[in-house]
């Protein structure tokens, strides 16, 4: 404590001031989450548009993975003055000759000889530590008076467009008609968060000075210095992975109900009500279009037509209704007044003969509850 200039003393005096508003939000938080917990449902499969989500949020993971790996293509070029064990004030001459021994043939690329040209001082030795060797020897516009024109030539590119490619992804895996509704809700919190750690990236880049904050060997000149550069170029696209890793393990936690659960509002529920009633619907009406067209193919049809008179005179007939509610005698009695019609059903009411009217019924309900079944969902 005392090393890094906090007393015991401070730490007591912090502990004595903040433990009163600290201690009971603690535990409130302790309880909405035993709550939470407490009062979820049961887990349930991964919706398919939360599955879409995730497949995103993969791809995105795995490519700011793979630029996190030192030896990818797009990886920042070494630190010269570690590949080199030089220190800050070591000749340019003595720093790019041993450098040359890393090269090819031992000889220097054109992009060496024109870093070579501006790294004669400390100010451009800085510059290289903060903005890369690209910034130094390619930028027209900067100036060693104007620091903020380096970080105008190093933003962009380096620092702002892997944001911006984090923030696309963010919104689009939460997106409501892409990702549903679960994935949906986070959309504030990944978007604040995900600008949140742009702004910290950008303050790193626009305020951080590799030898001020060094360790003490490094700013008398008796070590190799440590460059931002090349390590916050590699650990920009690990913390991306890390953040849509995030990302990904809240949209999966929520989507299946294991926690962060939130019941549907009313109106979710009409429109989901809506959205299980529109296929219905869809076939019901497909199913009396098609009706509707084999009936105007057998009306305009003239002996189509007249086999479906003679059918319905029949039933009519057979039935002894006519159109007023009459009988319709078919000779001096209906055949439903025959003998053998009424000996025969009164047989057949009574449980004799061949008719099993049980399984009759039976099978009389399965036939309705087949051919209503859409309408029941």
């Amino acid at each position: 404590m005392t090393e890094l200039g906090i007393s015991w003393g401070t730490v007591k005096s912090l502990l004595i001031f903040f433990a009163p508003i600290l201690i009971p939000r603690a535990i409130n938080l302790y309880r909405d989450l035993r709550g939470t917990i407490a009062s979820r449902q049961s887990p349930r499969p991964l919706p398919a548009s939360a599955n879409r989500a995730l497949n995103a949020l993969f791809f995105a993971i795995t490519f700011f993975l793979l630029l996190s790996l030192p030896f990818n293509p797009r990886a920042p070029s070494p630190n010269i003055f570690t590949q080199t064990a030089s220190r800050i004030t070591t000749p340019t001459d003595i720093i790019f000759t041993r450098l040359a021994r890393f090269r090819p043939e031992n000889i220097l690329t054109p992009a060496d000889e024109a870093l070579k040209a501006k790294f004669t001082t400390i100010v451009a030795r800085k510059i290289y530590l903060r903005f890369g060797p690209e910034a130094l020897s390619q930028c027209h516009f900067c100036s060693f008076d104007h620091v903020g024109t380096y970080i105008l030539y190093y933003l962009p590119f380096n620092t702002l467009l892997p944001h911006l490619l984090n923030m696309l992804v963010v919104g689009l895996v939460t997106s409501a008609p892409f990702a549903g509704r679960d994935a949906a809700g986070w959309r504030n919190k990944f978007t604040l968060a995900g600008l949140a750690l742009a702004a910290l990236d950008i303050y790193i880049v626009a305020t951080y000075d590799p030898i001020q904050y060094a360790p003490a060997i490094v700013r008398a000149g008796m070590a190799a210095p440590s460059d931002l550069y090349h390590q916050i170029g590699l650990l920009r696209p690990l913390l991306l992975t890390i953040f849509d890793s995030v990302c990904a393990g809240l949209i999966y936690l929520s989507a299946t109900n294991r926690l962060f659960f939130e019941p549907p509002s009313q109106a979710e529920q009409v429109g989901q009500l809506v959205d299980m009633s529109l296929p219905t619907i869809a076939q019901a009406s497909s199913k009396l279009h098609a009706l509707s067209v084999t009936r105007n193919a057998v009306v305009r049809d003239k002996a189509l037509k007249d086999h479906d008179d003679a059918y319905w005179q029949a039933v009519v007939s057979m039935n002894g209704e006519n159109a007023g509610g009459g009988v319709v005698e078919n000779g001096d009695a209906s055949i439903w007044e025959e003998e053998e019609v009424v000996r025969a059903m009164s047989q057949a009411m009574a449980g004799q003969g061949n008719v099993d009217l049980a399984k009759l019924g039976v099978n009389a309900n399965e036939y309705v509850n087949g051919v209503t079944a859409a309408l029941d969902e």
